[in-house]
């Protein structure tokens, strides 16, 4: 059973755009993260939902944000993946 769902572009620019206004709108500069450590899900069975993942492995908050801090210093390259066709 495939769900596909297509999304804009400009749909997608929209809702980040009003996500940013949310957070210049608030009141807070800086935010705590309590959990740092998640399961993560291998791309190979994320969306097979009826079937039990066999490999999970560790996901760290810090090493994400490490990672995107890198990216924003010019020390990475950002890489978006979209395995969907294109329209």
């Amino acid at each position: 059973m495939k769900n596909a769902i297509e999304i804009e572009k400009e749909d997608l620019k929209k809702i980040l755009l009003l996500l940013m206004n949310k957070l210049d709108a608030s009141n807070h500069n800086t935010f705590v993260l309590d959990q740092d450590l998640y399961w993560n899900v291998l791309d190979e069975e994320l969306y097979h939902t009826y079937k039990d993942p066999k490999d999970l492995t560790m996901g760290s908050l810090t090493d994400d944000w490490r990672f995107l801090q890198n990216v924003l210093n010019g020390k990475r390259e950002m890489m978006i993946c979209i395995s969907c066709k294109q329209s």
